[in-house]
């Protein structure tokens, strides 16, 4: 039955894979994937892959040995990856959503190592019916309605998405395949687990009913697409997007904004609903925080949505006249060079190298063109914390600071000349 349902979906999406990833975690939905994949040889090559991101313990290398033992006797080649969170994911995005991002990443990387079309992951009808109805009470775009996409362009399909859990667990349950149990799949702080409950205790005519309304919305959004193309008029760079005009109609330009939220920060757009877009179109704000790395300008009557630039660590350099120093190179250790006092800030850790970067900032070149003191002495320039842009005013650099001179021969004296 599976294997059916796999080969329908194949030949509904004109897929024809030689050499497919399935990824398995050990859970109940992976395990009857890669099962029933392995009866599709025939047609295709199979992989397996696991990524192991060390969240349970014993539990996670219990799912690994699974997953190991369960390939062998499948004879099943099976790359294995280590999935461990980095510190500043968890912060930034949380245990899901930076799981998410490590698994899909050591996935594709499984991919491009085994020569594989595709990677198949076992999302089914229950998961799409519970990613609608998360996206409905979080306030989602019309884009997002269409739930899991069934094939990605980054090459990620998902075979068992017409399937009900209940097919899954009974398929599993009539050849006596008992797969791992995910503790966290029960824990209520997470808001899919507390939708999934939810929709177990209603009929199953309302899961195949939110499934049925994201296939609708991936047919209405190519209309809508066009709507979308045709208003669309953008000057686009890797960092940022310039709205030359935008439409009289509020959801075309709150379509147009999240369009390049996605592109410039995938990462983290999904957690922007309907309501910050409304909030985004409609305001006046100079300056809006969108996400934790973008940022929405209003410059003399032009939308601009734009990464936000890195803040520059502070350094310190030796600088003796006639002498520049570039700040994109590694300045030389003051504590190299007599002369310079280093502050105890900059003794307890390493400085690394400086760079300018954004619109109103430039790499350039730190100088001095006399030495106060009246010798050739060297002088550190310190960037210290707080600030990056060039000072228009003075010419120089306002978050510069020439150690040798006092205050008012700093601002009359610029210090950093564009390359």
């Amino acid at each position: 039955m599976l294997a059916d349902a796999i080969r329908k979906f194949f030949a509904a999406h004109e897929l024809a894979p030689k050499r497919i990833v399935a990824a398995v975690s050990g859970g109940f939905d992976s395990t009857a994937m890669l099962l029933a994949m392995a009866e599709l040889r025939d047609d295709f090559e199979l992989v397996a892959g696991h990524v192991n991101h060390h969240l349970r313990g014993e539990e996670s290398e219990g799912d690994e040995a699974f997953v190991r033992d369960l390939c062998a006797t499948l004879d099943i080649p099976l790359h294995v990856a280590d999935g461990t969170l980095e510190p500043g994911a968890l912060r930034d995005r949380g245990v899901e959503a930076a799981a998410r991002e490590t698994r899909f990443a050591r996935l594709q990387e499984i991919r491009r190592d085994s020569g594989a079309d595709y990677i198949a992951t076992a999302h089914q009808k229950n998961d799409q019916a519970e990613t609608l109805l998360m996206r409905l009470m979080t306030g989602a775009s019309p884009a997002a309605l269409r739930g899991i996409h069934a094939v990605r362009d980054d090459g990620v399909i998902r075979p068992l998405l017409d399937v009900t859990r209940r097919e899954i667990m009974t398929w599993l349950e009539e050849r006596g395949i008992h797969p791992r149990f995910d503790r966290s799949n029960a824990d209520p702080r997470f808001l899919r687990n507390r939708v999934r409950n939810l929709l177990a205790s209603v009929p199953e005519g309302a899961v195949q009913n939110l499934a049925a309304s994201a296939t609708h919305a991936v047919e209405q959004w190519r209309v809508l697409r066009h709507a979308i193309d045709a208003a669309e008029n953008v000057e686009m760079t890797e960092g940022e997007t310039r709205f030359r005009s935008m439409p009289d109609d509020p959801w075309l330009r709150q379509a147009l904004l999240h369009r390049h939220i996605v592109r410039l920060d995938p990462a983290r757009a999904r957690n922007v609903g309907a309501r910050d877009l409304k909030r985004l179109a409609s305001g006046s704000s100079p300056r809006v925080s969108v996400t934790r790395s973008l940022e929405l300008l209003r410059l003399n009557g032009t939308l601009i949505l734009r990464r936000i630039a890195a803040p520059t660590a502070p350094f310190e350099v030796p600088l003796t006249p006639g002498n520049p120093a570039n700040v994109a190179a590694h300045p030389p250790s003051p504590r190299s060079v007599p002369g310079i006092h280093r502050p105890q800030s900059a003794q307890r850790r390493s400085l690394p190298s400086p760079r300018l970067s954004g619109p109103d900032e430039a790499e350039g070149l730190l100088h001095r063109t006399e030495d106060p003191a009246g010798g050739a002495r060297p002088h550190p320039a310190r960037r210290l914390a707080g600030a990056d842009r060039l000072d228009r005013r003075s010419g120089g650099v306002g978050s510069f600071q020439d150690g040798g001179w006092g205050r008012r021969r700093r601002i009359r004296t610029p210090m950093l000349r564009p390359l």
